[in-house]
């Protein structure tokens, strides 16, 4: 029945492991090119402060303190994957002749609400940024 969504995993897993890899050669390069550009007293301040348990991101950065976006992220992915399924059983008929005709809706459903999430939110991420720097 789930024989639709061999395929594409396959190939996400495999393009995950590339981009993965990538990532691991691009974000190597730019962290040395930071230690090379880096103030040893800065280096020094950074460290007290590491051993003294003060929090890292101070308010003058530009990180947000306390908010985890992946939570969010895959909440929502989780939320559109699950509606994309319930759709989809309501579309798909049982009588449905055509098992090409039932994969194609239950795929596109779970593709179609799996990006509505991630786009969902992306769009409370932008709100939550937006609250924290008015």
């Amino acid at each position: 029945m789930m024989d639709f969504i061999s395929a594409p995993l396959v190939v996400g897993m495999i393009t995950l492991g590339i981009y993965k890899f990538f990532e691991l050669l691009v974000c190597r390069r730019e962290r040395l090119n930071i230690i090379e550009k880096i103030d040893p007293g800065a280096l020094v301040d950074y460290l007290k402060n590491v051993r003294m348990g003060l929090p890292l991101n101070s308010p003058a950065s530009n990180s947000r303190s306390g908010f985890s976006s992946w939570a969010l992220r895959l909440g929502c992915l989780l939320a559109g994957l699950g509606l994309g399924l319930l759709v989809a059983y309501w579309t798909v008929d049982v009588s449905m002749e055509n098992y090409y005709a039932q994969t194609a809706v239950y795929g596109g459903s779970v593709l179609c609400f799996g990006g509505l999430g991630l786009v969902v939110a992306f769009v409370v991420e932008r709100l939550i940024d937006r609250k924290e720097r008015a």
